[in-house]
């Protein structure tokens, strides 16, 4: 799971927000929300699943997103918050003449049940990641999804995902001044049902430097080692 922190209301409006949120109980479950779009949305849904959550402290009875039996059945929960916040809030988008665009991704593990990851839209509706279509992408995506495309299958190691994941964002990055660092990446180990890896790259991160700039270099190189056309060799 990777994400960028750069949210843009216009060229002279930048602010940095994370945008990954993790909820887990020890040795149970462990999920991870990414989110993408409008900042007020993403936060208002937010704060309807962290209230659910403190609410169950008190009454057990409560639906939150980590007292479901399954995951699709989260993912549901998930999708009816984000319905919740369309009915409160998106007749007043319209009339001002904005969209209700805010999408979310899931992923993590409920104990005894396999890891799964789903795109959740702005109506509440979701799919699933699949062997076929191995990752899900939201928020700007056209210019990183060439290399995913590419190079990512549903048996990519955990350690060649991170590298493209990277790579990815950072393509993203570069074509697209609303992304940018900190870049978020959670490295998840099926059957942990923990968060052992959560790392932030800064945009002078040595590592994330080392790998972009070594892409970099090899994508020249390999164009300079790619034959000529014969007709441009006249």
């Amino acid at each position: 799971m990777l994400s960028d922190s750069r949210t843009s209301a216009g060229v002279d409006n930048v602010t940095i927000h994370s945008k990954m949120r993790i909820y887990e109980v020890r040795g149970q479950r462990m999920f991870c929300l990414l989110t993408s779009g409008n900042l007020s949305i993403t936060q208002s849904v937010i704060s309807l699943l962290e209230r659910d959550i403190q609410e169950a402290k008190e009454d057990p009875n409560v639906d939150t997103l980590l007292n479901q039996t399954n995951f699709l059945e989260t993912v549901h929960y998930v999708g009816q918050r984000l319905r919740d916040v369309r009915r409160m809030h998106a007749e007043a988008l319209d009339r001002a003449g904005i969209s209700f665009n805010s999408n979310f991704i899931l992923g993590g593990q409920i104990e005894n049940q396999p890891p799964e990851i789903y795109q959740i839209y702005p109506e509440g509706n979701a799919i699933h990641a699949s062997t076929e279509s191995p990752f899900l992408q939201i928020g700007e995506l056209k210019y990183g999804k060439p290399i995913l495309d590419r190079v990512f299958t549903s048996t990519t190691s955990l350690a060649e995902a991170a590298k493209l994941g990277l790579l990815s964002l950072d393509a993203t990055a570069r074509s697209n001044l609303s992304v940018g660092t900190p870049f978020e990446m959670l490295a998840y180990r099926v059957d942990s049902l923990e968060v052992r890896h959560r790392i932030k790259f800064e945009a002078n991160d040595s590592y994330l430097r080392m790998v972009c700039d070594r892409w970099q270099e090899g994508l020249i190189q390999l164009v300079h080692d790619i034959p000529e056309l014969d007709v441009l060799k006249q």
